[in-house]
């Protein structure tokens, strides 16, 4: 049995990225499923834009906002936003938002783009031709030696 090296480890690595692309439609779908059952709507005040560097050295541009629940609860959180978000917003400007109502600490702006349905579906499509493609390399990196009279 002869094996080819090459399309052992390109089929490896193409499985490895399907693999990967699975899990990404996965916590896909998961994120729509959540953002859809928040019900609470509201408009929230930004009260504070800074910025702050990372650990490993990026800086992050950051906002803090506040909302009021259905139940009326003031709410202050923080966001991560990126750059071009941050410099269009100013303090005391509105934005949307949607929150759970059993734990308003679990929101999002509406702005934010999420996911959608369409985007998980790509996300499968690419993972499973990814597999399909990784899977036969990989079975085709396999040959059988012929075995025959050399002339």
């Amino acid at each position: 049995m002869k094996i080819s090296f090459s399309g052992l480890i390109g089929g490896l690595i193409c499985i490895g990225i399907g693999c990967a692309l699975l899990v990404a439609t996965w916590w896909s779908y998961v994120d729509y499923s959540r953002l859809k059952s928040y019900d609470g709507q509201t408009t929230a005040y930004i009260t504070k834009k800074y910025t702050r560097t990372a650990t490993d050295g990026r800086v992050q541009h950051c906002l803090d906002y506040s909302f009021a629940s259905a139940a009326g609860k003031k709410i202050d959180v923080s966001a991560t936003v990126s750059r071009e978000r941050w410099n269009a917003f100013q303090v005391k400007d509105s934005l949307e938002i949607r929150y759970d109502p059993s734990d308003p600490s679990r929101h999002l702006p509406i702005y934010e783009p999420g996911s959608s349905p369409a985007f998980a579906f790509f996300m499968l499509i690419m993972g499973a031709v990814f597999l399909a493609f990784g899977g036969s390399r990989l079975f085709y990196s396999f040959e059988k030696r012929k075995t025959g009279s050399r002339a």
